[in-house]
C-alpha cells in the first residue's frame, strides 16, 4: 500500500543543521510516511549523517547523486515518490510535530489538489520548537484562508493583493496531480520555485489554505539570492528573464483576468531584473547581453499590457529606454 505522504528533502552541505531537520521529519506522527532524502553531491559529512538516520529509521530512503542543484535533487525525489501526497522540507529547515497529519486531514477532507501552508522564520541560533510554541507570526498574511478556489483563481487573487507565495516547501500536493501535469522543476535556475508554482497552480482544480505557521524557515544571510558574486548575480538576472518569458508564454489563450495577472507578474519580476541590472555587480558586456535578450523577448510589451496607472507606464518606458542604452554599451 502506498504511504500517505512522501516527504522530499534535498541536501547539500547541511551537516551543521541537518540533524535538526531530519529529526523533525522523523518525529512526524499520524501518517504513513516515506522520507526521501537526496544528497546532491555534498562535500561535507551530510551523506554520513543521512545514512546514520536511515539506519535508525526504515522510512528514510537515501538517494546520493553528483551535484546538480536543488531542482535536480527535488526531481530525483519526485521520481522515487510513491505517496498519495507530496511535501517538501529543505535540509536546514524544521517541521513542527504533527504538521503532515494536520495538512493531510485538511487536504483530504476538502478534496484538494494542493494545500498552501504557512511558515515562520527563525535564526540559526534560535530553537525552532520554542519559537513554534510561542505562536510566531506567519510569513504569508494576505491569503484567503477560509476559501477553496482553483489555482488560476489563486494566481489572480495573489497578484491582486501582491502576495503570491512561491515557496515549494509550503505546498502540500496531491501526487496524482503532479504526475498528470508532468510537473518537474526546471534545472539551472535560482528561481526554480516560481515556474513550478505557476504550473502547479494551473494544474490545480481545488486549492485551499492552512493559516497556522507550522514550517520553520531558517534565515540564511549567505544565500544565493543575497550574494554579490558576479557569477551568481548573472545567474539571478538570467533566471528573472526566463521566468518573465515563461509568464508571457503561459498567458497566451488564458481568460482575460488570468492573462492580466500573469502580465502584472511579468512587470514585477522585471522590476527585480532591472534592479539587479542597475545596482548589481554586472559587467558592461553582460549588461548589454541581458538588455538585448530583454528587448528580443518583447517583455516591455507584456509589461505595458499590465499597466494600470501612469507610474507603471513610466516605469515600463524607462525600462525599455535603459535596455536600449545598455544594449549599445558592449565594453
Amino acid at each position: 500500500m502506498s504511504p500517505d505522504v512522501s516527504l522530499i528533502i534535498p541536501v547539500f552541505n547541511n551537516e551543521a543543521l541537518l540533524d535538526s531537520s531530519l529529526a523533525s521529519a522523523r518525529e512526524q506522527t499520524g501518517v504513513s510516511l516515506e522520507i526521501i532524502v537526496i544528497d546532491d553531491g555534498s562535500t561535507d559529512s551530510s551523506l554520513s549523517l543521512i545514512r546514520a538516520h536511515a539506519a535508525a529509521d526504515p522510512r528514510i530512503i537515501v538517494i546520493s547523486q553528483a551535484n546538480q542543484g536543488v531542482s535536480a535533487a527535488r526531481n530525483a525525489g519526485l521520481d522515487r515518490a510513491i505517496g498519495r501526497w507530496v511535501a517538501f522540507l529543505d535540509g536546514d529547515d524544521w517541521l513542527a510535530p504533527g504538521s503532515l497529519a494536520e495538512w493531510l486531514q485538511q487536504a483530504e477532507k476538502a478534496e484538494l489538489d494542493c494545500l498552501i501552508c504557512n511558515a515562520f522564520c527563525f535564526k540559526t541560533e534560535s530553537n525552532p520548537q520554542a519559537m513554534f510554541d510561542a505562536r510566531p507570526p506567519g510569513i504569508i498574511t494576505r491569503q484567503p484562508w477560509e476559501s477553496i478556489m482553483s489555482g488560476a483563481e489563486w494566481i489572480v487573487q495573489s497578484v491582486k493583493v501582491r502576495e503570491w507565495p512561491h515557496y515549494v516547501w509550503l505546498q502540500f500536493c496531491r501526487r496524482s496531480v503532479l504526475e498528470e501535469a508532468r510537473l518537474r522543476f526546471r534545472r539551472d535556475m535560482i528561481h526554480e520555485d516560481i515556474p513550478w508554482t505557476i504550473e502547479l497552480a494551473l494544474a490545480a482544480r481545488r486549492l485551499g489554505f492552512s493559516p497556522a505557521p507550522r514550517y520553520g524557515y531558517r534565515r540564511n544571510p549567505s544565500s544565493l539570492t543575497q550574494s554579490r558574486n558576479p557569477d551568481r548575480v548573472r545567474h539571478r538576472i538570467a533566471s528573472y528573464l526566463r521566468v518573465a518569458e515563461l509568464l508571457q508564454t503561459l498567458s497566451g489563450g488564458r481568460p482575460a483576468s488570468l492573462c492580466k495577472a500573469l502580465h502584472k507578474q511579468v512587470l514585477r519580476e522585471m522590476g527585480h531584473f532591472l534592479g539587479l541590472m542597475r545596482k548589481g555587480n554586472v559587467s558592461r558586456a553582460d549588461r548589454s547581453r541581458f538588455a538585448s535578450e530583454f528587448l528580443a523577448a518583447g517583455l516591455a510589451g507584456a509589461m505595458f499590457k499590465s499597466c494600470s496607472n501612469y507610474r507603471e507606464i513610466a516605469a515600463v518606458i524607462k525600462a525599455w529606454y535603459l535596455c536600449h542604452i545598455w544594449r549599445r554599451q558592449r565594453s
